[in-house]
């Protein structure tokens, strides 16, 4: 039996790097040796019990850079060598969203490195062929491993549209609010307002677009949202934290005939005070967001001109063995992490 490295979550709280069998493909699956393996909040909420995602043992990871090794009888298009990212959405390739190319929408979908389909924190993977995507040459390892945790955030802005010229709130400044800032800058937005608690990652927003820092420790978020929009609001606020009292305080300070994305998942026992009678009055437009896989193409091209930096985003490597320090440095915000990635064979 060929073995490999992984890091397996073999309890809630607990992860332990072993020997695990190398997976078996499929017909239509190709085995992926892995570079670099993007560090997600989601996993680490997972593996702490905060999110309800799947059961260990088992092994996590869906952000993914790698060479394809192995190459399944009935794959075509695809060789030994080749450099892929992996899109994570698994559907049943029958129902009306996969067939229209929505499977992240799949009422039976799964995802890459979520039960029951094991993920990257491992020297190899098994993906579908039909999940692939060419890497280009412009683009790292390290920055094509960590080109998921972009592609939902420009996919729900891709969906949605930034009109030219307009004032856009993002909320939270980690990887998925960096994401909104890079995309709504591409996409001709006016003016960007960056919110969040921390000094560090809002001058770091700064560098990849924000236009005003709005520091929570320091000013009434509401109260300088409006002083920056001339007592109007924003036209488009997006929460990229999960915080129920930011997502309450939305529609407050986004204007009418506004829009809103929900982004950031709050925590499974959440409750939320959600003011329905502002949306309705002010007739807000409210938009949920997830993956998107028809994005992921454009991206990759946006990635290798430098319009989207994703390679700037990574500030934190780590090999396999130290994932549990990984996880614990992105837990504290001292560490100033803004994106981490595993190195398989580091």
């Amino acid at each position: 039996m060929e073995t490999m490295k992984a890091a397996v979550w073999t309890e809630i709280g607990k992860i332990k790097v072993m020997d695990v069998e190398v997976p078996r493909i499929t017909r239509d699956q190709v085995l992926v040796k892995v570079m670099s393996a993007g560090l997600c909040a989601t996993d680490l909420h997972v593996y702490t019990g905060r999110f309800r995602y799947g059961e260990p043992p088992h092994i996590l990871g869906h952000e993914v850079a790698g060479e394809i090794c192995q190459v399944g009888d009935a794959v075509e298009g695809w060789n030994i060598g080749d450099r892929v990212v992996v899109e994570t959405s698994i559907g049943c390739g029958r129902c009306r969203f996969c067939i229209s190319g929505q499977r992240h929408l799949c009422p039976e979908m799964t995802e890459i490195g979520f039960t029951p389909n094991n993920g990257a924190y491992a020297q190899y993977m098994a993906a579908p062929a039909k999940n692939l995507f060419r890497i280009p040459d412009e683009l790292s390892d390290d920055g094509a491993g960590i080109m998921e945790s972009v592609v939902c955030p420009v996919g729900a802005l891709y969906r949605l549209g930034v009109r030219f010229s307009e004032t856009v709130v993002v909320f939270g400044v980690g990887p998925a609010g960096i994401g909104f800032i890079q995309g709504a800058k591409a996409m001709g937005a006016g003016k960007i307002i960056a919110v969040a608690r921390n000094d560090f990652r809002l001058e770091r927003a700064r560098g990849f677009g924000a236009d005003i820092l709005i520091n929570t420790k320091k000013e009434n978020a509401e109260e300088a949202i409006m002083k920056e929009t001339g007592g109007i609001g924003a036209d488009l606020v997006i929460d990229a934290t999960g915080s129920p009292g930011i997502i309450a305080l939305m529609p407050g300070v986004t204007r009418r005939a506004g829009r809103m994305i929900l982004y950031g998942l709050p925590e499974d026992d959440a409750s939320m005070d959600y003011p329905v009678k502002e949306i309705i009055m002010k007739q807000l437009e409210v938009y949920g967001a997830v993956g998107n896989p028809s994005v992921w193409e454009p991206l990759l091209r946006m990635a290798a001109s430098g319009v989207i930096r994703l390679d700037d985003m990574v500030t934190h490597t780590f090999p396999l063995e130290r994932i549990e320090e990984a996880f614990a440095c992105l837990e504290n915000p001292d560490e100033n992490v803004l994106k981490a990635v595993i190195h398989p064979w580091d």
